[in-house]
């Protein structure tokens, strides 16, 4: 019995390594993103650039 508590602890250790990994990874890849994107002036986002009118020719 007691190898297969030992055997839970040992999955349930591994199961938040791999969560930490995963957040570790977001954050990291969120901090990187927000360095690597291009900032504007202004108080608008900067996802939101500019309102674009399509003309069509005919």
């Amino acid at each position: 019995m007691k190898g297969q508590v030992y055997g839970m602890e040992d999955g349930r250790k591994k199961i938040w390594i791999c969560l930490l990994t995963v957040v570790l990874a977001a954050v990291l890849i969120g901090v990187i993103y927000y360095y690597s994107a291009p900032q504007e002036q202004g108080n608008e986002g900067f996802l939101i650039r500019e309102q674009w009118e399509e003309t069509y020719v005919f």
